[in-house]
């Protein structure tokens, strides 16, 4: 059969996300059974307690129901966390679908969509599902975007601008003086999308409360999600704040159920759970210190991350390097399909799995 026929183009032209795999997948393929997966920005501390009351419960009352369609308690809730109208909020089935769902109300075959070079790969895959032009421009040498030169690549064509920060894979936040400068320059007719998945783990005094900005921005977009630091990777539930408008226009490509209960009810839940959002903003201060220790010991250079996750240069072939890492049960993520060959991006993990890590990668180097 030749699909080629039937499928869209541009859909020919960009290539599929690859996940990583599942933990029973890689016990299954070496026999180990004490498996360190350190490759996906997972919570090591596993998921708030409260959220998990909270799901159970939900499972036990509703499973047979058809869930809010619209979020409503959730919406009221980070409304009220935010200091934004609840018109102001959208809330999909985890970040991923937050921007698709984006894209598929804004992007047309003739825009232009702009990000970095190295950064979320959903940007560009969502640009090329609606047939855009995405443009890349290159980060700056410390790992976080270069506004300015974004700036210079901007035309009258150019639909929005994708902002990761804290950037994934590199881990660096841009500076807020070269945010706010650049939301000053765009053309109102650009949306600017600030993706704040990781925005959790940046060190308070490094934190900016970019939504007390959306009132004088009404291009901008701000994405949240609770994978990160409340542990709902596996349930799925992110959201996005903008200008009432702008919600309205993606609330017309929503699906009817986007978000399971389950989903909303362990969001509901976990926003109670500071004492889970503590410890796991403590054990990734921890861990980040320990990995830039070793890595100054060994030589290695590393980007400054403001994330649960650190991004190395181990000055070798990093796919080489994490299948040498795989044979001890350890899971990181290469990185040369983003274009660093060299590098490694690390989630931090619990203690004694930071120190298989760190073992692991050692023994791996020794034997390139």
């Amino acid at each position: 059969m030749d699909s080629g026929i039937y499928i869209r183009k541009c859909i020919l032209e960009k290539s599929g996300y690859i996940p990583g795999k599942s933990i029973t997948e890689i016990q299954n393929e070496s026999g180990l059974k004490n498996i360190a997966r350190l490759a996906l920005n997972e919570n090591p501390l596993r998921t708030s307690s409260k959220a998990i009351e909270a799901m159970i419960e939900e499972i036990k009352r509703n499973s047979c129901r058809y869930p809010d369609s619209i979020c409503k308690e959730l919406i009221a809730k980070l409304a009220r966390k935010h200091k934004v109208n609840e018109n102001q909020i959208y809330v999909d089935n985890g970040g991923d679908a937050v921007i698709t769902k984006f894209g598929l109300t804004f992007f047309n075959p003739d825009d232009e969509i702009i990000s970095a070079d190295i950064t979320f790969p959903d940007y560009e895959d969502i640009s090329k599902e609606m047939g855009a032009k995405f443009v890349k421009v290159p980060l700056n040498h410390q790992g976080y975007f270069d506004l300015s030169a974004v700036l210079a690549k901007v035309t009258q064509k150019t639909k929005c601008i994708f902002i990761c920060n804290p950037n994934n894979p590199t881990g660096s936040i841009t500076p807020e003086k070269d945010i706010l400068e650049f939301l000053d320059k765009v053309p109102q007719t650009s949306l600017v999308f600030l993706d704040e998945a990781y925005i959790d783990f940046i060190d308070k005094d490094k934190q900016v409360d970019y939504v007390r900005f959306l009132s004088k921005y009404e291009n901008l977009v701000i994405m949240r999600t609770f994978s990160k630091v409340m542990g709902l990777a596996s349930v799925r539930c992110g959201y996005c704040i903008a200008h009432q408008e702008i919600i309205n226009m993606i609330m017309r490509t929503r699906e009817p159920f986007s978000v399971n209960s389950v989903a909303q009810a362990g969001a509901v839940a976990a926003l109670d759970d500071m004492d889970f959002y503590n410890r796991t903003i403590e054990n990734n201060k921890t861990a980040r210190n320990y990995f830039y220790n070793e890595f100054d010991k060994m030589g290695l250079k590393y980007y400054e991350s403001q994330t649960n996750f650190v991004c190395v240069d181990i000055q070798s072939d990093s796919i080489n390097v994490a299948n040498e890492m795989l044979h001890d049960g350890v899971v990181v993520r290469p990185l040369a399909s983003q274009g660093m060959p060299n590098c490694l991006r690390i989630t931090f993990g619990l203690p004694d799995e930071n120190t298989r890590a760190i073992v692991s990668l050692r023994k791996a180097l020794k034997n390139m």
